[in-house]
Parts: C-alpha cells; structure tokens; sequence
C-alpha cells in the first residue's frame, strides 16, 4: 500500500481499489482451488510462487511508469491505478487464496485450525511491521525481509525434493530487491537526478535535483521546490498584510522552502512551525541554501514536531494561523479545510486575529467542477468566520477573520512600501493585476452559482470534489464515473441497494436452502467487517492524524480479535446455528457503540477495542458458519471465498465512493439497517428449520 501511494494517485479511492482487488483475488483463489486436485509437490509450487509474486509486483509497481508512457512525477488517471492494483495483486492474491484451501487440506480438513492461524500470524505480522520494519528499512527491504523469511518457513513446512534449490532462487531474488532499491528509484526519475530516498513513518521522501532547483517528493506527491518564490511568497504576505503588525503566527506546513524566509521579512514575527514528520526537516538541511537553512534555526522560529490539527487542540492563541498545505486530495489533507477544523482555528485566534490558506485554482476560467470545489470551502469558511476574502489567480488564497480590510491593491502596496518588504511577485505592479475588480467578481460569480455544500470531519465533500476535479484531467473512465456520481442522490447509493438487499433475503427466505442460511451472515460480515474498518481508520485518521505508521497496529488489532474468535470458534464443542443469529446480535450492538463512536473521535484505545471486538465476532462467526457448512460440503474455499468477496465489495464501494458522498454516519446508520435485516433472515431460517 505504501509502494502504491509512492507510484500513484494516492488517495483513499485508489487505497480502496487496492484493498479491494487484495480481497477479490484471494477469495477467488480460494474458490477456484477446490477444482485443483492437491499434492505435496502441487503445495510447494504454489507457495514458491507467492513468495516469488511479492517482488515481482513491487518491481512492476516501479517500472509502470514506462509502461504507461508517463514522465515521473506526472499525475495517473484511474484507470491506469485500477488495471495495476487488479494486475499486480493477482499475482500475490490467487496463490494466497489456493493456499487456504490447499491448508485446509494439509491438515486433514481442520479449516478452522489454519483460519486461527492465518490470523494469528497476520497480527503477529502487522506487529513487527509496526514497532521493527517501518522505522528502520525502506519498503524494499522490508519486503525482502519478509519473502526470506517466507522461504525458510516454507523450506521446513513443505517437503519437496527441490525445495534446496528454490530456496536458494527466492534468496536470490530477496537479495536482489534489497540491493536495487535505490537504483531502480533512480532510474524512475530520470532523467532528473534522485539525490536521496528514505521511507520515514509518513511515506516516501525522494529529493530531487535538476540544474539550481531542489524538489521534495512525499509518496510522489511534491513538498517544496525551491527556489519558488511566487509560491513562498503568495501563502505568507497576503495574510500578512492584512495583519502587518502581527507578532504570534501558526504556520502548519510550508515551513520549508521559502515560507519561513517570507514570515521573518516582518520583524516583529515569532513563527511556530507544525511539521508532524523529521525527516522532511533532515532533508531539507542538507540541500537548501545556507540562508533557506538559516531561517529553521532563526530564534524567532520555533519547529514543532506534531501533527498540524493535534497541535491545535492544545495551542495558545495566535495572531494569524497560515495553512499552507496540499489541496484536500485525500481524507487525510481534508480534516484541515473541514468546518470543525475552522472552529477549531478561530478558537486560537487573538480577537481580530485571521486565517488563511490556499488551494489551486485558474487563472481565468472557472469550470463547473472547480465552482464546485471551491463553493465548498468558501461556504464552510463562511459559516465559522464573519468575513472571507478571496484571492483569485492560479492559486486562491483564502482569508477569514471577523473584520478583514477591503482587498485594494493600493493599500496593500502602500503596506509593503512602509514595511520595506521587496518581493518578486507579490508587489505593488503584480497586485494590480491578481485584485482587479473584474477578476474578483468573476470569481465571486463562479463561487455563489455552484452548490454550497458544507465540507465536514465525518462528510468530507469537499475531497469528493476534488476527485471530482482531478478527473476532469482525464478523458475516459474517470471523468464519466466522478460526473456521475457527482449528480447521482443519495438514496440511489444507500436506499436502494438496502432494498435489493432486502428483497435477495426474501428470495433466499422463500426458497429455504439450508445452506444459503449459513453462506449468507459470510457475505454479510465480510463486507461489514470492511466496512466497519475503513470508519474506524477514517474517524481515527480524523482526530489523531497520519495513518501510515499507525495502520499496522490497527489492523493487527482486528487480526488478533479475528485469531482469538477463530479459536473461541474451534473450541466450542458442538457448534449451532442459534450460535449464528447471537453472533449476528452481537454484530448489531457493536454496529451501534461505532454509531456512537464516530461522532466523539475517541483516543486510540477505543479503536485498538473495537477493532478487536470487531475481529473476534468475524472469527467465532467465520469458523462456526463453516463448520455448520462443511457437514454437508466438503467444499473447503466456498466460506473464505464469499467472505472475501464481501470485503471486497465493501471495500470498493465504501472507501471509494460511499464515505465522501453520504457521510461516515449515514453509512454506519445504514450498516446496522443491513446487518439488522440478516438478523431478520436468520431467524426465519430458524423458525423454517
């Protein structure tokens, strides 16, 4: 997944689309392994081959690029994202998925017993991803880590008659990766000249040198050039000048690069700097300019280590607070433009202090899809402060206060003068230009005539919108599918699929197949389980911040609960189906404490709980549905694959497209609804039997 941010538009949708083909290989996998005829030589292969798919993605994954024809660094369409992550999880998935089964069969048909401890080995994993891998190795040598170690447990568990021989080509090929991780990083960018890589706890830093210019790239999106002046300069001085005699400023990102060196031109500034990850300040010290680097050091500059949003919730009040971060792209970027947030803000603010931030715009047309994208964040601006102002230009720079001065470019300039400030590109010849009256107007037009739509922490439209107007880059799939859904109700995405559902419970109802009573509560936890997941890292994305380190142990949690279900599961002397319909209960009381849940942006203990909770019943109701099943089957794949299949709708259609359009909370409500009527189902089936 971190690869994948690293090579691609990395939003939460395409993290969706990954997630999801993981899950429709695997249970496909196992579905089709049931008419592959099992032996110890058939085993061997099959689990050589998954350990050998492991690099082979990653190195595909590196080299797509020049397969798609694109330059590095240049935005991928969906498309593009969806055919890769469908074509380089089948190569790990589909022998993944065959291995349950053919597990299964290893073991004399305990298909609970290897549930157990494919979950258990899956927290363990999550775990040493966690507190070893992570902080300490890039992603390749990560993973040549894990296919070496891979290959012993294979070599000791398989017997086969080559197994000294494969094990001495997956080591080879481990060692391989380690080795050409840097090299093949370099030949992805050339021909511009990668000068250094690392992979901190909040993605991959890559700096980049062409000519004079520096460029940080995070997960191949970019931090900084420099020199940019005209950006630098833009995020600081119209603030600025509205408040010229500020003293306390609260700059959340953008320190680097030019934006310190703007903010100390005033001299009666003290600035603190939020920057949540180390190593862009590590970075950015050894390739800046000497005077870049010595305004990180000024003693008017104080450099925060937090997340920007984290930091709020505790921080003194300030003059002026400066966001000066990407546009709200993804989930996590949009809990800074959200309507809590801005409460959150004018609450550090000194009386009359302002806000700003900016986002990218046009410099003279405003299509229907960027309206709507900057509609939003003007109108949930507008609802925290008395005032707002924008600029219009390639970029628009957004100020708030509850009492802003009119934006004339002749007091602005006279500011300048006064202070002494010389810019190249916010300057009195310049500014005539960026406030002329027409322009303005233009812009207020185009602002007023689309949709105002509130961006909110748990109805993130505003990051629906820029999808939206990132597709509009692209003539094919994304922009007809994002047009779509941008003008399709909200009861065509929840309403009526709840119906259908509803109506296929009463058909299988009706026809009573004993087996579809036992099969159906698989489908059904696999995609609430998914589902519930995707919430949970999305509310804790919300109020504590970045999710990459932090993924593992969330999923280790849900991993662990799901080992000891399997095992409370096994352990059950006879199991009934009456234990079905108390787990499918249960999974409604647990759906309404999320229900509650969401809306208080609980600390981290809760959602390590809930997780756990979460794991447990998909575990218990996992191994006791099969078991059930498999007195009458022998079909091994059939629950893992339906389970999967599940998930693997929950995870495309939630994550992708449920979460920004309709909200966290009407999609919690409208699980509980879904899971309610499976209850529903069940005891029919119970009353039938």
């Amino acid at each position: 997944m971190r690869e994948f941010a690293a090579h691609f538009y990395g939003s939460e949708v395409v993290f969706g689309v990954v997630l999801a083909a993981w899950l429709l290989w695997t249970g496909l996998g196992s579905i089709l392994a049931a008419r592959i005829r099992f032996t110890e030589q058939r085993f061997a292969y099959v689990y050589s081959a998954a350990i050998l798919a492991f690099p082979l993605s990653l190195v595909t994954l590196r080299l797509s690029r020049f397969v798609l024809g694109l330059l590095p660094g240049e935005t991928t369409g969906l498309a593009p994202a969806v055919l890769f992550a469908l074509v380089l999880t089948s190569f790990i998935c589909l022998p993944l998925g065959c291995l349950f089964v053919f597990n299964t069969r290893a073991s004399a048909g305990k298909l609970s017993h290897v549930y157990f401890w494919e979950a258990l080995g899956s927290s363990a994993a999550g775990c040493v991803i966690y507190f070893v891998l992570i902080p300490r190795l890039t992603n390749w040598q990560a993973a040549a880590l894990v296919g070496s170690g891979a290959a012993f447990a294979a070599f000791f568990c398989v017997d086969s008659r080559r197994r000294w021989l494969i094990l001495a080509l997956i080591l080879a090929v481990m060692m391989g990766l380690w080795i050409t991780d840097l090299p093949s990083q370099q030949l992805y960018w050339q021909p511009y000249d990668l000068v250094e890589s690392r992979d901190s706890l909040y993605g991959k830093l890559q700096m980049l040198r062409a000519a004079e210019q520096v460029s940080l790239y995070s997960n191949g999106a970019p931090v900084y050039s420099f020199p940019d002046p005209a950006s630098a300069e833009e995020a600081v001085h119209f603030a600025l000048l509205q408040r010229p005699h500020a003293q306390t400023v609260l700059l959340i990102g953008g320190g680097v690069g030019g934006g310190l060196t703007q903010l100390l031109k005033y001299p009666a500034v003290r600035v603190d700097y939020v920057e949540p990850d180390p190593e862009i300040i590590r970075f950015s010290r050894r390739y800046l300019p000497e005077a870049e680097v010595r305004s990180l050091d000024a003693a008017r500059v104080r450099i925060l280590y937090v997340d920007g949003r984290a930091f709020l919730n505790r921080a003194s009040d300030y003059d002026v607070i400066i966001v000066d971060l990407p546009d709200p792209t993804t989930a996590q970027l949009n809990r800074f433009y959200t309507q809590e947030f801005f409460r959150l803000a004018k609450q550090r603010l000194t009386p009359g202090g302002l806000f700003s931030f900016r986002v990218t715009s046009a410099e003279n047309y405003i299509s229907p899809e960027l309206g709507s994208f900057l509609a939003s964040l003007y109108t949930t601006l507008s609802s925290v402060f008395a005032e707002v102002e924008v600029v219009p230009g390639s970029t628009n720079i957004f100020l708030a206060s509850q009492t802003l001065d009119p934006l004339e470019h002749e007091a602005l300039a006279s500011r300048l003068a006064f202070l002494g400030i010389e810019n190249q590109y916010v300057n009195p010849a310049l500014l005539s230009a960026r406030l002329d009256p027409l322009r303005r107007q233009q812009l207020a037009g185009a602002l007023q005539s689309a949709p105002p739509r509130l961006n909110q922490d748990l109805h993130p439209i505003s990051y629906f919108y820029s999808a939206v107007l990132w597709s509009t880059q692209f003539r094919g799939l994304e922009s007809r599918l994002f047009s779509t859904l941008a003008d399709l109700d909200r009861s065509w995405l929840l309403d009526v699929p709840l119906a259908a559902f509803g109506l296929l419970l009463l058909v299988l109802g009706i026809k009573g197949n004993r087996s579809a009573f036992l099969l159906t509560p698989l489908a059904v936890m696999g995609w609430t389980t998914i589902v519930c997941e995707v919430i949970a890292l999305l509310v804790f994305q919300i109020a504590h911040g970045s999710l990459y380190h932090n993924l593992a142990l969330l999923f280790s949690a849900f991993m662990l609960g799901l080992a000891i279900g399997a095992l409370r599961g096994t352990r059950r002397p006879d199991s009934r189906f009456t234990h079905i319909i108390l787990l499918q209960a249960l999974f409604c009381l647990l759906l309404m404490g999320l229900h509650l849940g969401v809306k208080a942006f609980p600390p981290l203990p809760f959602f390590l709980l809930f997780l756990t909770l979460l794991g447990y019943l998909g575990g218990d109701l996992f191994v006791t549905a099969n078991r059930l099943f498999l007195k009458q089957s022998k079909n091994f794949g059939i629950g893992y694959g339906l389970d999967l299949l599940g998930s693997f709708l929950g995870a495309l259609i939630a994550s992708s497209l449920l979460v920004p359009i309709v909200g966290l909370v009407p999609l919690t409500q409208y699980l509980l609804l879904a899971n309610s009527f499976c209850l529903l189902y069940l005891l029919w089936g119970l009353r039938r039997a």
